[in-house]
């Protein structure tokens, strides 16, 4: 037991009043972290929708290049059998469906 200032202050009154700061402090705490969990949402978000259009803008070109390739690839392979079939060997064309 101790006297301040004309106050009696008691251990138990002591640890009364700390329980009760911690807990404040402990609501304190969780509502702040409410707003940053919150916030991070919000920047997530924001990360994945730039990461789909970085990505969109790397695999367009990428895209073409394949498309290109596989026209040259065509166009190759149709001038061997044209050139083929103009030696006087039979040969087939064939398309896919």
């Amino acid at each position: 037991m101790f006297n301040f200032s004309g106050i009696t202050v008691t251990m138990s009154g002591l640890l009364s009043v700390l329980y009760a700061a911690v807990a404040v402090m402990i609501m304190v705490v969780l509502y702040h972290l409410l707003f940053i969990v919150v916030d991070l949402r919000k920047i997530m978000r924001r990360m994945e929708d730039t990461t789909a259009q970085v990505e969109a803008l790397i695999l367009k070109p990428l895209a073409i290049l394949d498309e290109a390739f596989k026209w040259v690839m065509d166009h190759m392979n149709r001038s061997k059998k044209r050139k083929k079939a103009s030696s006087g060997k039979k040969v087939f064309d064939v398309e896919e469906i």
